[in-house]
């Protein structure tokens, strides 16, 4: 899944920690949108696809937000 000419994505060491600082101001679940930046630094590296990506934060997404309208929605996703 991975492709050896793309450059792999590696987060600085304090990203995560200036991240929740920034989430933890907002009216949204902190811990969704981590671990949503963590996931999302997977697909970025080809360690976990887009269609695997939607599939795992769907029902939180739209417990969160009341609906999914993401981009990453997979052709002929089902909910």
């Amino acid at each position: 899944m991975t492709d050896p000419q793309q450059p792999r994505l590696t987060p600085l060491d304090e990203w995560e920690s200036e991240a929740a600082t920034i989430l933890d101001g907002g009216d949204y679940d902190a811990e969704l949108g981590l671990r949503m930046a963590r996931d999302a630094i997977r697909v970025s590296n080809g360690e976990l696809s887009d269609a695997a990506f939607h599939e795992r934060y769907h029902e939180a997404v739209v417990a969160e937000f009341g609906e999914d309208r993401r981009p990453t929605e997979p052709e002929g996703f089902d909910e």
